[in-house]
């Protein structure tokens, strides 16, 4: 089993320690290089946690059967039933000091607080703006969430960290407007690229497409805060960053199967699919056949 990615604060040593023990982390986020933030099942017996600093904005959402869930507020011990699909939310910095009875099966997610502050900076967020505490709280949007990630880690279907990256922008925009201590309805950007900068950006885009792109360099190449380049880039090509490398390097892998007698493991790589599996399961997503029955039809 993977080790926790999610570190923690001891209030009184101020070591820092993992979210989860040694083997109660059954799936991360970290093993398909996602960044900005972490999403780990975890499957924790009953325990109690030291009082601890919260690292990054915080948020569990319960995954199993009802269980008791306390915490420690101003000395005294708090208690709600925490129900599947219901969620605790802390802000980075903020204390906590929770135990529970029973086995607890829950989704982790750390979403890295610099990256919240630099994807708005440009929105009328004030940086560091926190998030209103939740304890046992149920929110549809949020539960919906925490079943796409779920998803997501079960099928290993990953995108990367560009995937990774508009994920946690699409959960960080919705934590913003809905549960932060000041909460704002922010305005969709409704321009599109200027012509100057569509050309430079899918000029990049395709010179870089066999390496790892990141939705953060690419908004800085442009001078834009994450969630400006991602609304404009939208508007302006009718599909999502994440979405449209996907389709091109699809598209290229087509042309070089068509073209070129390399393995398909070989043509994977040269494209930007970091493994077999993701190349085999994004190509048969879009074209509707895997490469190699692909491959085999081009043959004929």
């Amino acid at each position: 089993m993977p080790e926790s990615q999610i570190h923690l604060i001891d209030t009184v040593t101020a070591k820092q320690f993992l979210a989860a023990p040694q083997g109660c982390v059954q799936l991360s986020s970290t093993e398909a290089g996602w960044r900005s933030i972490v999403v780990e099942m975890h499957s924790i017996p009953a325990m109690e946690l030291p009082e601890h600093y919260v690292q990054g904005h915080r948020l569990i959402v319960h995954t199993g059967q009802p269980i008791n869930y306390e915490w420690k507020d101003n000395n005294r011990w708090r208690s709600k039933l925490l129900h599947r699909g219901e969620f605790c939310l802390q802000s980075h910095g903020e204390i906590n000091f929770p135990r529970w009875h029973g086995r607890f099966e829950f989704l982790a997610i750390a979403l890295d607080h610099t990256f919240v502050d630099r994807s708005f900076q440009d929105s009328g967020i004030k940086e560091g703006t926190g998030f209103q505490e939740q304890r046992a709280t149920f929110d549809p949007v949020i539960a919906d969430f925490a079943q796409r990630f779920k998803a997501e880690l079960i099928s290993g279907s990953y995108g990367g960290v560009l995937y990774g990256e508009s994920l946690a922008l699409a959960f960080a925009l919705y934590l913003l407007q809905q549960h932060s201590v000041y909460p704002k309805k922010l305005s969709r950007p409704r321009d599109k690229f200027s012509s100057l900068q569509l050309r430079e950006i899918i000029e990049y885009i395709h010179a870089n497409l066999s390496e790892e792109l990141s939705l953060t360099h690419l908004a800085e190449l442009l001078n834009l805060s994450v969630f400006h380049f991602a609304r404009l880039f939208k508007n302006s090509l009718g599909l999502s960053p994440h979405q449209y490398v996907l389709q091109n390097r699809v598209e290229r892998a087509k042309k070089l199967i068509t073209v070129c007698d390399s393995n398909l493991t070989d043509i994977a790589l040269q494209v930007g699919f970091y493994d077999q599996t993701h190349f085999g399961k994004a190509f048969k997503r879009t074209v509707g056949v895997s490469p190699k029955v692909f491959a085999k039809l081009r043959a004929t």
